[in-house]
């Protein structure tokens, strides 16, 4: 039965879906139209109230008729909660199965800990046809974080109400932004308002660090430059870094056969690096992947660079790791340090050890992270922005003592 990573996405065949989830949690649906909000309590299917036009909930089991949701239904969002009150899923497995007119698929999230409510896969239409995504996308706050993106208003019948939506935080203009084109300039904000939300929602309002961009140049990555994949995927990282970053910069690194230093990017030359580095393949790093030499070559840069925040390093990769054993050992080593490596995937590819880091045992604090992005286009920001912060904050509360300034920026 094939696998879904989180972030990757199938096709489905035929018209109905059966949906199973193992493990001592709930299923829930979601009806989203294409704003990313249901349209009212009847979209939301549960044991209380188990039916909504193409969805039947028995137990533990969905059937979805696509053909009878209702008008304007873009998306059904798989959600399980533990069945124990107040449990989350820390040491609890859970399995999504889909069953349709094709191979069956299965969906098993890598990285909810202490979550309490989290959404497993979402079945969505593209064009005329339906794909499945597996999102793997947990809640601390539990109903309220999902009422919050999903516009849930859940009534006293139906389980505990959810609390009115988190105000939006303020944010402040960035350094440079003046001199973006006045579409990415409005891009810009909107995505900074998304992280915001999301560092609100992980109680990571005042969050400070140092943000590193690494992209996959391998020759393998060609046509994903051509097509604008790496370019998209630095404009829609930059407002991380505008919201966290002291200087709203980022530095950045070419991964080929060697780990080349690239220009730093700022919001004022975002545009310009965009156009120097990501329309096109750098070549000057060598045509393969060599990961653990990357990872040694940024981390000694952090160490040689100190700060009293901690790094973030977001590292692009297309899949196709050349050896896992030396990445493992790279990311073991570098396990005691202040720096924290999200790995992302682009390429549809054999992600090898980044699949597995978030289990990967024997290591002082969990450094790493990993979600494949195959569908970069079709990911909204705040989803994005959630995929890319959700680990962060949990990892820094592990690695700092209790009274360590970065800790006390978190709020």
């Amino acid at each position: 039965m094939p696998l879904l990573p989180d972030g990757s996405n199938a096709p489905l065949t035929g018209d109905t879906v059966a949906v199973q989830v193992t493990g001592d949690v709930d299923l829930t649906a979601l009806v989203v139209s294409a704003d990313g909000k249901v349209a009212g309590d009847a979209d939301m299917v549960f044991f209380n109230q188990p039916a909504a036009p193409g969805l039947r909930l028995d137990g533990r089991r969905l059937r979805l008729d696509l053909t009878a949701l209702r008008p304007g239904a873009d998306r059904v969002v798989l959600v399980a909660s533990p069945q124990r009150e107040g449990a989350s899923f820390a040491g609890l497995p859970v399995t999504l199965t889909l069953e349709h007119a094709g191979p069956a698929l299965e969906v098993t999230p890598g990285r909810l800990r202490e979550e309490t409510v989290a959404v497993l896969a979402e079945v969505y239409r593209r064009g005329e046809a339906w794909k499945v995504r597996a999102v793997g996308q947990g809640y601390a706050d539990g109903l309220a974080g999902l009422a919050g993106d999903f516009g849930v208003d859940v009534d006293d019948d139906g389980g505990p109400p959810a609390p009115a939506p988190t105000p939006a935080p303020a944010i402040s203009s960035t350094k440079g932004e003046e001199r973006l084109p006045p579409e990415m300039r409005s891009a810009l904000n909107l995505r900074k308002q998304q992280v915001a939300l999301v560092l609100t929602k992980h109680r990571a309002t005042g969050l400070r660090c140092r943000v590193v961009l690494v992209l996959d140049v391998s020759g393998s990555t060609g046509s994903l430059y051509r097509k604008g994949v790496f370019a998209r995927a630095v404009e829609r990282v930059a407002p991380v870094a505008a919201q966290v970053d002291d200087g709203a910069e980022m530095q950045a690194w070419a991964m080929g056969a060697e780990a080349r230093r690239l220009d730093d990017i700022t919001i004022a030359t975002l545009p310009d690096w965009i156009e120097e580095y990501a329309r096109k393949r750098f070549t000057g790093a060598g045509g393969w992947n060599n990961e653990a030499a990357t990872i040694e070559d940024v981390a000694r840069w952090v160490r040689e660079n100190p700060l009293d925040v901690p790094t973030l390093v977001l590292f692009f990769h297309d899949g196709g790791v050349t050896d896992n054993k030396g990445t493992e050992r790279a990311v073991r080593a570098v396990a005691g340090e202040p720096v924290f490596w999200q790995f992302i995937g682009l390429g549809r590819s054999n992600y090898g050890i980044l699949q597995k880091l978030d289990t990967l045992t024997g290591r002082p604090h969990d450094n790493t992270g990993f979600f494949a992005l195959d569908d970069i286009d079709e990911v909204p920001d705040a989803e994005l922005y959630e995929r890319l912060l959700a680990e962060f904050p949990a990892w820094m509360r592990d690695y700092y003592p209790a009274t360590h300034p970065a800790l006390r920026a978190l709020g």
